[in-house]
């Protein structure tokens, strides 16, 4: 077995480097089927086997997305039986106390409609949403930057009519 590419400290640390990314992930893909400690554990586990194919082509944090993405979407698949409803625990989630009631409602709302999406529709918004430019949606998802266009237009027009 090829021994892999960094130490188990250096991986540790890139991991906690790029854990809102894997934890936004397996927060919006995690169902019944498929819980998010093991969701999060098989995302893990598809960065550790495979960084040794990461090239450097794109950013790190591009790369730990698109594995999480992919890793979700195949688990989901595998698991063989369709859910039509998400498993949310916001109290997992990293929110101020801070924010007032008004504001804690409207992000729970947010999230309660992101996770209705289609899997790739929500794969496109949270990186959208992540501040990521088309470009960089377009090549973490592989897609074309003028359908990551559309898809946000429309994944927005969606969103506000269940508003």
């Amino acid at each position: 077995m090829k021994s892999p590419p960094v130490s188990e400290r250096e991986f540790a640390a890139l991991i906690k480097q790029h854990s809102q990314i894997i934890n936004n992930v397996s927060y919006f893909y995690a169902t019944e089927t498929m819980s998010f400690d093991d969701l999060r554990q098989e995302i893990y586990v598809n960065i550790w086997l495979g960084l040794g194919h990461f090239r450097g082509d794109s950013k790190m944090s591009t790369w730990i997305y698109r594995v999480a993405v992919n890793s979700a979407l195949m688990a989901l698949r595998s698991s063989k039986q369709k859910v039509e409803t998400v498993s949310f625990d916001l109290g997992r989630l990293d929110i101020s106390s801070e924010i007032d009631d008004a504001k804690r409602e409207n992000l729970q709302t947010m999230h309660a409609l992101i996770s209705r999406l289609e899997d790739v529709e929500k794969a496109i918004i949270l990186l959208w949403l992540d501040d990521y430019p088309y470009n960089e949606i377009a090549d973490t998802l592989g897609l074309k930057r003028n359908t990551v266009a559309i898809k946000i237009h429309r994944i927005k027009e969606k969103l506000s009519k269940q508003i």
